[in-house]
């Protein structure tokens, strides 16, 4: 029987619209079946991971090539395994390398020039989709700092009411004093035993440009 590894892919955001890692194996399974092919591994990540080395889980199935011999890897669509064009290529590469081909549940197998053509042309509107959606998120933080607006939570010393930031009495004095030992020299680790905060959260506090 063909041996074969299965690989799933799902950022925060896509888990909870319920594009599910469970989801996604099921889809496999159910391709896999339907060929006589035999899963002998699965493999997964649950984050975006714009660097390879963040992805433990595809990382781990690429350490395991050599060792289990799998015929294929078996996603669901090419920017399950990246939605870079750079990192799909490689990817691609090294595992053709080793005897290994990758399948796609949703789309064509790919047999000819005119297949891998169209493969890669996926993975540029891929990466195209996803770098678009960083450049808005980036432009609507850019906007927000620039009227005094947070996306998300405001920083400590200050609340939402309604689109305003207010600030927080019980809270604003404590910033100030965190500001007046930084300008007096006081380190950054006695600060935050002196109240009770970590080390992090006084260098984010002071580095804030809110």
């Amino acid at each position: 029987m063909t041996k074969c590894f299965a690989y799933a892919r799902v950022s925060t955001g896509e888990q909870a619209k319920g594009f599910s890692l469970e989801a996604q194996y099921a889809e496999i399974e159910k391709y896999a079946a339907e060929r006589g092919f035999q899963i002998i591994k699965q493999f997964s990540d649950s984050m975006s991971g714009t660097k390879l080395t963040e992805r433990d889980g595809l990382m781990t199935m690429i350490d395991k090539i050599d060792e289990l011999r799998p015929k294929y890897v078996i996603a669901t669509e090419t920017d399950r395994i990246s939605r870079n064009t750079l990192q799909f290529g490689w990817i691609d590469t090294h595992l053709s390398m080793k005897g290994t081909k990758i399948l796609l549940v949703n789309e064509s197998q790919v047999n000819d020039p005119a297949g891998k053509a169209i493969r890669k042309i996926r993975v540029v509107f891929s990466e195209f989709e996803n770098d678009l959606r960083q450049w808005w998120v980036k432009r609507g933080r850019a906007l927000a700092l620039a009227e005094n607006r947070f996306m998300n939570r405001p920083p400590f010393g200050y609340f939402m009411k309604g689109k305003d930031i207010i600030v927080n009495p019980q809270e604003i004095g404590i910033v100030k004093q965190i500001f007046d030992q930084y300008c007096e020299g006081v380190a950054v680790m006695q600060t935050a035993r002196n109240f009770g905060k970590t080390p992090s959260t006084i260098r984010y506090i002071i580095r804030n440009r809110f």
